[in-house]
């Protein structure tokens, strides 16, 4: 049933249609979605550009105003005195300090250190301690000291002052003769970077990472356990760089400061894409649904407008297979297919015309071959029949001369005085049982012949006179010259096969079996071309034909023979009922 289904022309317009429309659907689907998706990832690239951006700048604006507080703090008197040992309060300087500090936003550490005996002034007592352990003159004191400008220094969570520094900022105080008295120094912390990347960061919980130019992360958003020394390859930095701005390969939008030679990584967001994109998903999922179910409709109704004709006209071929040939179509279509169905009713209509013409001949055909055979009684068996008469006449067997008579003229009777050119099957019996009594009279009672037939096939109807040249055959040439037992033995059995529309037609198959002379290959093959020549010129090639003129082409002869064993002879005919 399924392949039945799959073979049909409406399965194969539908499938066509509707995979034209899904591929249209499924396409327009995609291009949609992968445009969105597209244009979504470039806005959230743009998006994040703009933040690493606008970090970088806060950053930048952070740092400038811190350099110029320390050139400003460069020529302030408490100071320059504190720097030049003068022995004044250090007090003032260091709510001087204070007043700074709390002047800014930012949690800052405000230092000032003299050199002479590492004395330090700042805001920070950690700063303190760890300047008065063992002054450092390396990082952001050596950059100071080589620079006659605001040295700016970004280092790691594992690096220099206090382990909550991330950049570090000093003026060198110079003397009269150029020599570094102290320094000034600005010392950033962690928590201020988190106060400005919360600030200027989007609203997409992402991680922005602050970088310096050793690739160390000096500043990641999801903890300090992220940040150190050459971390920053992990996230697509590399030193060799020379944009200013970018992607990075692990997907992270960067903006490098030439000011302060530090590079704002901001990640771009993966989960919320798929947040947004799923809603849309969804939408665009009814979206397809809807229209693979308006492209199935389409796609049917379309299919059926021409299936529908096409089954119509492949039931009527069917019909006209079967014999029906007044079926027709009567389309009131305009299109091609209505002029294939006004073509079809056409055709059907000349071929009823030309069969009725056919079988008109044929049947007018077929009983002038009948009757011709009927009248084409074979002449050695008149003769031999006429002289059997003439020797018993001589030999004074009246008796003799009587019986052959008697079945002579019951068989002349029964050929010539029939209206019908089918007789029953009892009948044609009668014909051959005279025939094989006349034959006794030359054969003797060697010569005998066995019926047997299926119960109710004696009533049939099958051609007159196809039987009996096979029996005749059997007899002049499978027993000619022959001394032994002459038996001849005929089966009779029904085999139905398809039937036609009255539903009366049957098959019927006669085995003519003979234990005679037999042939051999060349003249089995002989028989079996069925020409009208030689020994079988009229019997075995009538019967062919008048087999297959009133049945079909299954109907006819088939011989089989063995040289010395006999020979079998199968009649398939076509039967009736009921003559018409």
């Amino acid at each position: 049933m399924h392949k039945k289904i799959k073979e049909s022309y409406f399965y194969r317009i539908f499938t066509s249609m509707f995979a034209v429309c899904l591929v249209f659907v499924l396409l327009m689907g995609g291009v949609t979605g992968s445009v969105f998706y597209g244009l979504y990832q470039t806005n959230l690239k743009e998006t994040c550009q703009v933040t690493a951006e606008r970090i970088r700048l806060t950053v930048e604006n952070t740092v400038q105003n811190y350099r110029e507080m320390l050139l400003e703090m460069e020529s302030d008197e408490e100071a320059v005195s504190f720097m030049k040992g003068e022995g004044r309060d250090v007090n003032a300087l260091m709510q001087e300090l204070y007043m700074l500090r709390n002047s800014y936003a930012q949690r800052i550490t405000i230092s000032v250190i003299r050199l002479s005996d590492q004395a330090c002034v700042s805001t920070s007592k950690d700063t303190m301690e760890n300047l008065n352990r063992e002054f450092p003159n390396w990082g952001i004191f050596r950059k100071a000291k080589l620079s006659d400008e605001v040295a700016l220094y970004a280092i790691a969570k594992d690096a220099l002052l206090s382990p909550e520094d991330r950049l570090c900022m000093a003026k060198a105080y110079r003397g009269e003769e150029g020599q570094v008295l102290g320094y000034l120094l600005v010392e950033i912390p962690r928590s201020t970077l988190d106060a400005i990347v919360k600030e200027d960061a989007d609203q997409y919980n992402t991680s922005t990472l602050i970088v310096n130019k050793s690739a160390s992360v000096i500043y990641h958003s999801q903890g300090t356990a992220l940040e150190g020394l050459g971390k920053a390859g992990n996230y697509g930095f590399s030193r060799d760089m020379e944009d200013t701005r970018g992607m990075t390969e692990e997907n992270y939008a960067f903006s490098r400061s030439e000011l302060t030679e530090l590079t704002i990584m901001q990640e771009i967001p993966s989960g919320t894409l798929t947040v947004i994109m799923k809603p849309l998903l969804w939408a665009m999922a009814v979206g397809v649904l809807v229209s693979i179910l308006l492209a199935m409709i389409f796609s049917r109704r379309l299919a059926k407008t021409v299936s529908d004709p096409i089954e119509e006209m492949i039931a009527s071929m069917g019909k006209v297979e079967e014999g029906d040939l007044s079926v027709r179509l009567n389309f009131e279509r305009t299109d091609e297919i209505g002029q294939l169905g006004k073509a079809f009713d056409s055709m059907t209509g000349r071929v009823e015309e030309l069969l009725a013409r056919i079988e008109e001949e044929k049947h007018s055909l077929w009983i002038a071959e009948t009757r011709s055979l009927s009248l084409q009684m074979n002449p050695h068996f008149l003769y031999n029949t006429l002289d059997l008469i003439k020797w018993n006449a001589k030999l004074g067997k009246n008796q003799e001369i009587v019986d052959i008579t008697v079945h002579l003229g019951r068989v002349l009777r029964r050929v010539m005085n029939t209206k019908s050119d089918l007789v029953e099957i009892s009948y044609e019996m009668e014909i051959i049982r005279s025939f094989v009594e006349i034959q006794k009279k030359h054969y003797g009672e060697r010569l005998s012949l066995e019926v047997e037939a299926e119960e109710g096939l004696m009533g049939l109807y099958i051609p007159k006179l196809v039987i009996q040249p096979i029996v005749e055959n059997a007899i002049v040439h499978g027993f000619s010259g022959s001394t032994e037992a002459c038996h001849i033995r005929i089966v009779g059995k029904r085999r139905e096969k398809e039937q036609d529309s009255a539903g009366k037609d049957s098959f019927v198959v006669f085995r003519i079996e003979d234990d005679g002379m037999g042939m051999n290959e060349g003249e089995l093959s002989h028989v079996l071309e069925f020409k009208q020549g030689g020994m079988h010129h009229i019997g075995l090639n009538n019967v062919q034909r008048r087999a297959r003129l009133f049945g079909d082409e299954t109907c006819g002869l088939t011989v089989e023979s063995r040289l010395g064993e006999g020979t079998t002879v199968t009649l398939v005919l076509k039967a009736v009922e009921r003559p018409s």
